[in-house]
């Protein structure tokens, strides 16, 4: 089958922010912030991605504590839409979900909706691994980051590429072995100085461990795929700055 694949920018409006000179140390100050406020948001959404593939034969991840709609379809290895799930001969899955929560982790809180097409290969047989393609988009409002440097308030659009994500059968302790997830950040400024635009490219990259690493312009972090809600999405919990 032939994956569609996406690319695609984050918008972000960055409604409060104190205002700031234009001295070297302020950008950096100011460039962190950005960089830390959309690892935050992308680590909570990679944790999602990583749990509706582990649950695709289930449909997706449940319901819990969001509204929206999901639908999935299974094919065998022809390509013919199956009734159900089997796990001999389901070869494809195919969901599509749509979905909007309250989010709140430690220094965050948001509305978000976010939506997913995936696509789920190799399951046909005595499965090892499973593969995963797709792309998806997401919206976020109120978007509120709290830490010492004081409080950012966004409002946030944007898609990502979701390309080759391996799997082992899903089971206790399994985490994707390779692949990538992909989101290009266009960041909207807006201080009592005007407003400016900054780019950030966020990649995950995935390495059969619980901790995936993900830059952000370079910077580097490591996402913590199992971080209940309500924590921060990093190893160790993560600071202001990444490391």
């Amino acid at each position: 089958m032939k994956t569609r694949t996406t690319t695609g920018l984050f918008v972000v409006g960055l409604l409060a922010l104190a205002a700031c000179d234009e001295s070297p140390t302020d950008t950096d100050a100011l460039d962190q912030s950005i960089n830390f406020d959309a690892a935050m948001v992308s680590a909570d959404a990679t944790i999602e991605d990583v749990q509706a593939l582990r649950d695709a034969h289930l449909g997706g991840f449940f319901m819990n504590g969001r509204s929206g709609t999901r639908s999935v379809t299974f094919y065998d290895a022809s390509d013919v839409e199956q009734a159900a799930y089997d796990e001999m001969t389901t070869a494809k899955i195919q969901m599509v979900m749509e979905m909007t929560r309250e989010l709140e982790r430690e220094g965050w809180s948001a509305s978000a909706t976010r939506s997913r097409e995936m696509t789920v290969t190799g399951l046909e047989g005595v499965e090892t691994t499973r593969t995963v393609n797709g792309s998806g988009s997401e919206a976020m409002t109120r978007s509120r980051h709290t830490d010492t440097q004081g409080l950012r308030t966004y409002e946030m659009t944007g898609t990502r590429t979701i390309e080759n994500v391996v799997h082992e059968v899903p089971r206790d302790g399994a985490y994707p072995q390779s692949g990538t997830i992909t989101r290009n950040m266009s960041i909207t400024i807006t201080t009592e100085g005007g407003t400016e635009t900054r780019t950030r490219e966020v990649v995950i990259t995935f390495n059969g461990t619980q901790y995936p690493e993900m830059t952000v312009d370079g910077e580097m972090y490591e996402v913590d795929l199992e971080a209940r809600d309500g924590q921060r999405p990093f190893r160790g919990g993560g600071h202001h700055g990444g490391r």
